[in-house]
């Protein structure tokens, strides 16, 4: 299982570091093509969880793929948001659902998700 939450803790953490490095180039307002790449990385985990918050993730980056794909930046802006808090929140729960033995700096991985999310939705508010 230590296993499992290092790989998690490992992909959590380059996918700070992607995005954190999408929204300092400040491409993501003009070309989503990257930050659409990043959710297809996160797909496949998400939609074989046997948790029914990691579906439901799931399904709103889907959603979140298509407002990218569509230009629509209000929708965007809205679900970077919510799903922001979404991951703030679940930081803060971490041991619910990943045990104590599995934490291993997930929380602070899923705090610094949120708050990149949330900061790109503040960016396609003044874009």
């Amino acid at each position: 299982m230590a296993d499992h939450s290092e790989n998690l803790n490992d992909h959590l953490y380059a996918t700070n570091l992607g995005l954190g490095s999408i929204l300092s180039n400040d491409t993501f307002a003009h070309d989503p093509t990257t930050f659409i790449a990043t959710i297809d990385g996160w797909l496949p985990m998400l939609q074989n969880a046997d948790n029914a918050k990691l579906k439901a993730a799931a399904a709103d980056l889907q959603q979140l793929k298509e407002y990218m794909r569509n230009g629509d930046k209000t929708q965007t802006g809205e679900l970077l948001q919510r799903l922001g808090e979404q991951a703030s929140r679940e930081a803060s729960h971490i041991h619910t659902w990943a045990g104590d033995h599995l934490h291993n700096g997930i929380g602070d991985q899923l705090r610094h998700l949120g708050q990149i999310l949330i900061m790109a939705s503040g960016n396609l508010k003044v874009s």
